[in-house]
């Protein structure tokens, strides 16, 4: 392992390998996520031996990416807003702080990268690796609509030549490349009669392909890899038990061992139902928390996950944690500190069986976390190293 590589003709070392590198060559395989991140900081010369190690897998439970922190008492109105963002480790209970760009709001994460849009014009898209501080800026596909009524989804990190980035509007799809040079161009697919709707309309990738689901619970689907891609939809609507005029329901996406899976929920996350795609019988596919073996639900618009209980820091399989995202019916912006001067929540859990008519959801936050909080979303998020990075 710590023998220097050779060159392609066979000579001599590429570059001279130093003390730090041979010992990590050594302990590389032994080393987490975490480590990996402590390694990077002790210096210039470390951090350069960390990209010879390549690519490091994430961590197999996510961090919850935190809303901004509020300007502290007495800032000017015009001063800008704290640019780093907490990142908390919920298993490890550890928190971490990166530089996010200011005056963007998340739309989604993946392959260990945030979607990030501009607020203001000029509209844009960036694509930012808060752990790397890597960043793409996209020119912003959708004309002079806002970045309000959008979803959107990575296939696979930016750095990865394959990746797409695919967001969808009110009857559009737009998608490109951003991991190829020149592939940031966008191309458009037509999404007959899809209605982005807050809380109801979600987006998930799985592999090359992108499902879409608007507030009546139909599908959209388009396989961005194809030679020609296309938009298929299916109307799988359907009706729910106990649902009222007064309901709201959010729908949320996710991928389990390959198939897409959709979770109703309430606006208080006490009535759950969880449903299987079967796209070609154009059914919802009526399922309890079995179908998902021994995984744990995380949810929330743009971020959706099923990771394995065994890295859920003893949650029982069937567990849901929802990241908290209240911008559809809060100020975007607001400060929401308790008047009693108690945290605020971040995500809640329940059971998806709890077998009860009104099971319990519990309200988490943060342990000892100095400050408070805009009124943002939270967003799961899986911290990734791509390799040379």
């Amino acid at each position: 392992m710590a023998a220097p590589p050779l060159n392609a003709a066979g000579g001599g070392p590429r570059v001279p390998l130093s003390r730090g590198d041979i010992i990590l060559a050594l302990v590389g395989a032994y080393l987490s996520f975490a480590d990996r991140l402590a390694l990077r900081l002790v210096c210039r010369d470390w951090r350069r031996s960390c990209r010879r190690l390549g690519g490091v897998a994430p961590p197999p439970f996510p961090w919850l990416m935190l809303p901004p922190l509020a300007a502290p008492r007495g800032t000017a109105a015009h001063a800008p807003p704290p640019p780093r963002r907490r990142f908390y480790d919920i298993p490890g209970g550890r928190a971490y702080a990166y530089d996010v760009p200011a005056y963007h709001r998340c739309v989604a994460t993946g392959g260990g990268w945030l979607v990030l849009a501009a607020v203001d014009p000029p509209r844009r898209l960036v694509l930012a690796n808060p752990i790397t501080g890597a960043r793409r800026v996209l020119a912003w596909p959708f004309g002079e609509k806002g970045s309000e009524g959008i979803r959107a989804a990575l296939t696979s990190s930016p750095a990865d030549p394959a990746c797409f980035l695919a967001v969808a509007t009110d009857r559009l799809i737009a998608y490109c490349r951003p991991g190829r040079a020149g592939g940031g161009g966008w191309a458009t697919l037509r999404a007959p009669g899809y209605r982005h709707d807050t809380i109801a309309s979600d987006m998930v990738a799985v592999g090359s392909a992108v499902y879409l689901v608007d507030e009546r619970r139909k599908i959209w689907r388009a396989d961005l890899a194809a030679a020609e891609p296309k938009v298929e939809r299916r109307d799988t609507a359907f009706g729910l038990p106990e649902e009222g005029e007064e309901d709201r329901w959010s729908h949320y996406l996710v991928e389990a061992f390959g198939n897409v899976h959709l979770v109703v929920s309430d606006e208080r996350h006490r009535r759950l139902a969880l449903f299987r795609l079967n796209w070609h019988p154009r059914t919802w596919v009526p399922s309890d928390a079995s179908v998902l073996g021994d995984r744990v639900l995380l949810l929330g618009h743009g971020c959706s996950a099923a990771v394995p209980a065994s890295a859920a820091a003893g949650r029982a399989p069937g567990t849901v944690l929802f990241a908290r995202q209240p911008l559809e019916t809060l100020h975007v912006g607001a400060d929401i500190r308790d008047p009693a001067g108690a945290q605020q929540w971040f995500w809640s859990e329940l059971r998806l069986d709890a077998g009860v008519d009104d099971p319990i959801v519990m309200r988490k936050t943060v342990p000892h976390w100095p400050g408070f909080f805009t009124a943002g979303d939270s967003f799961w998020f899986f911290p990734g190293i791509d390799r040379g990075a």
